[in-house]
């Protein structure tokens, strides 16, 4: 199956699940990434940085797509937890789900100029 089949897949068809799926810094990608598994779809991330990746590859289990996506980041604290950026589903529509950046463990929010 090429990127041109994925692309054409209407996302709503998957629905939503209560799934988080765990991803790495490695993960997140610059540009959209080829697919070729029918399983897998091009996720868009938004708010992950000036100039950071805004694309990943996304696990559809049962037909069905991540709630949200979760980056643990950082050294391990006194707790034995780690920082963790989390993306929520925020569109199922169009040919690619959207997750929007709904919490960060260790920000207390953005500055900008």
């Amino acid at each position: 199956m090429s990127i041109a089949s994925m692309v054409q897949l209407p996302v709503a068809a998957l629905g939503a699940g209560p799934v988080v799926q765990h991803i790495t810094e490695s993960d997140l990608l610059s540009t959209p990434p080829r697919i070729t598994d029918p399983s897998r779809v091009m996720g868009r991330v938004e708010s992950g940085g000036l100039g950071r990746p805004s694309f990943v590859v996304v696990e559809c289990a049962d037909g069905r797509i991540p709630a949200a996506l979760v980056l643990e980041y950082g050294e391990t604290d006194a707790e034995r937890t780690r920082p963790a950026r989390v993306w929520s589903l925020a569109r199922g529509k169009g040919s690619a789900p959207l997750y929007r950046l709904s919490g960060d463990s260790s920000s207390g929010g953005y500055v900008s100029a």
